[in-house]
């Protein structure tokens, strides 16, 4: 995979290892002190490189943002796709269950890679998570009867893609956090599928 720079990230052992520190530091950073509290500098310190290292990888701390967003991203897409596959013949209200336990499960066990994806950058929670599976899953129920006629598919998939994410960052950022069953139970009780049955 090359890095925003053109250089290969496994082209040799050294470079590889710079280039993981920096993602690294630039994940703890971003989800501790979002991305316009942290810069080139701060970034290059934590992952003990110089800077002029961090630009060897990356043009500017905007770049690393975006490779944190893509690991994020592609790393909760292949959970949820699992979960997809694994729950496709259950009930309806199964599969929602299991892509939720997939969601909370990645953010559980990558939480600052999760806040530095989907947290204090507004861009971030924008860049992969597309709604429209669940629109087009939503504008079929409501073809078939089972969806409120009330309800319309791009606002109600948008709204709830945006309202699953900040909803676990807050959970992951709460002292007093709820079970993970209780996120998931709940998430699943407001899915628009669940939500604007008929």
């Amino acid at each position: 995979m090359a890095s925003s720079r053109g250089h290969l990230k496994n082209s040799s052992p050294a470079p590889k290892r710079a280039y993981e520190s920096l993602l690294r530091a630039g994940t703890e950073l971003m989800a501790r002190d979002g991305l316009d509290g942290v810069n080139t500098n701060t970034i290059a310190r934590a992952a003990r490189v110089g800077v002029g290292t961090f630009y060897q990888h990356f043009g500017d701390k905007f770049a690393l943002h975006r490779a944190i967003v893509q690991r994020g991203l592609e790393g909760l897409q292949q959970r949820l796709a699992e979960a997809h596959r694994a729950s496709k013949e259950r009930a309806l209200e199964d599969q929602v269950r299991a892509g939720l336990v997939a969601l909370v499960g990645f953010a559980q066990e990558q939480p600052d890679l999760f806040r530095a994806t989907f947290g204090r950058s507004a861009a971030a929670a924008r860049l992969g998570l597309s709604p429209r599976p669940l629109e087009r899953r939503l504008r079929d129920q409501l073809e078939q009867g089972q969806l409120h006629p009330a309800v319309e598919p791009r606002i109600a998939a948008r709204a709830f893609m945006e309202m699953q994410v900040r909803s676990v960052v807050h959970w992951l950022e709460d002292a007093d956090q709820l079970s993970p069953k209780a996120l998931i139970e709940t998430l699943t009780r407001l899915h628009p599928v669940i939500a604007g049955k008929r």
